[in-house]
C-alpha cells in the first residue's frame, strides 16, 4: 500500500491497481528483458495518468470547498467527497474535470514529444511518452462512455436527473453490451467486455429495483 499526500489531498494507492497494470501492460506475458521494463514503463505511465485524472475530479471537489481524498484501486481510481452536497451543476462540473484534464494532459505531452527531435530519444523513452498519450487518451474515452458508474454514465445522470433514472440506467444497459460485444469481436479481449458486462447487470439490478416508480 503506498500512501502520499499531493496538493494538500491523501492518495492512497492499492496493490492490485498495480497487478491490473502490470497485467494490462505485458498483454499476459512478459517473456524478454524489454518486455518486461515495457510492463514497467505501463505501469508507471498508467499509474500517473490515471492520477491525473483523479486529481482533475479532487481538485474541483476541492475548489468547492469539500474535503476529498484520491484512491487508485483494481481497474481505476476514484475522487471522494460528501455524499448529497454537490447540486446537480456542481456534480457535473466535477464529474467532468476527470476525462478533461485527462485529455488535455495527453495534448500536453504529445505536443511536447512533438517538440524533442526523435533521435534525442532513446527506446524506452519513447515508448513511456508514447504510452501515456495513449493511456490517457483510451481512459478518458472509456470513462466518457455513458454507462454507470463511469464518468459518462454519471454525466447523463446528472444531466436527466434522479426522475429519470430508468433511461440512464437503459442507456447504460444497451451501451454496455453494444461496446463490450464490439471489444470482444475487434480486439478479441476479454477483460473490458467483462468490466462492461457487470456494469450492465448492475444496472439491471437497479432497474429491476425502481420498476413502477
Amino acid at each position: 500500500m503506498i500512501r502520499f499526500s499531493l496538493f494538500g489531498i491523501p492518495v492512497e494507492i492499492q496493490p492490485f491497481f498495480w497487478l491490473t497494470m502490470g497485467i494490462l501492460g505485458s498483454q499476459f506475458g512478459a517473456d524478454s528483458t524489454q518486455a518486461i521494463i515495457n510492463m514497467l514503463l505501463f505501469m508507471i505511465a498508467g499509474a500517473i495518468s490515471i492520477l491525473v485524472h483523479e486529481f482533475g475530479h479532487a481538485l474541483t471537489i476541492k475548489r468547492f470547498g469539500l474535503p476529498t481524498s484520491v484512491t487508485l484501486e483494481a481497474f481505476g481510481g476514484y475522487a471522494t467527497y460528501p455524499a448529497g452536497v454537490l447540486t446537480r451543476k456542481k456534480s457535473f462540473v466535477v464529474t467532468a474535470a476527470g476525462p478533461a484534464s485527462q485529455l488535455l494532459f495527453a495534448l500536453l505531452v504529445a505536443l511536447l514529444l512533438r517538440s524533442i527531435p526523435g533521435e534525442s530519444l532513446n527506446q524506452n523513452a519513447s515508448y513511456f511518452f508514447n504510452t501515456l498519450v495513449l493511456i490517457s487518451v483510451f481512459w478518458a474515452l472509456l470513462n466518457l462512455l455513458p454507462v454507470m458508474p463511469l464518468d459518462g454514465g454519471q454525466l447523463l445522470n446528472a444531466t436527466l436527473g434522479p426522475q429519470r433514472i430508468r433511461i440512464t440506467l437503459w442507456v447504460t444497459i444497451i451501451t454496455a453490451v453494444v461496446v463490450g460485444l464490439a471489444i470482444l469481436y475487434f480486439y478479441k479481449s476479454f477483460l473490458f467486455p467483462i468490466f462492461l458486462g457487470m456494469f450492465a447487470y448492475q444496472a439491471y439490478k437497479e432497474l429491476q429495483e425502481n420498476k413502477g416508480r
